[in-house]
């Protein structure tokens, strides 16, 4: 199967409390349940790459200097187990 959400952010007023981390968790067993075997995403170096690393996403690919000054990162995780 595959889904696709297009959009995930949590306020920053409401960062560092698990909040994004329990609709991370959310999303999973959503996509687990619907028979996703995997997820990936998108990121830049300004926004979330540390929070997905840590709820054990991995890096697959980089566009450097996109945008300008800054990359975008694609990581993956293997739903049930770490890749």
């Amino acid at each position: 199967m595959d889904a696709s959400l297009a959009w995930f952010g949590v306020a920053e007023p409401l960062r560092r409390k698990g909040i994004g981390r329990k609709l991370l968790i959310k999303a999973e067993e959503f996509a687990g349940q619907n028979g996703c075997d995997h997820i990936y995403l998108d990121t830049f170096d300004f926004q979330a790459r540390g929070f997905y690393e840590k709820n054990g996403y991995h890096v697959f690919g980089t566009i450097e200097n996109y945008p300008i000054g800054h990359q975008r990162y694609y990581l993956i995780k293997k739903l049930g187990h770490s890749l």
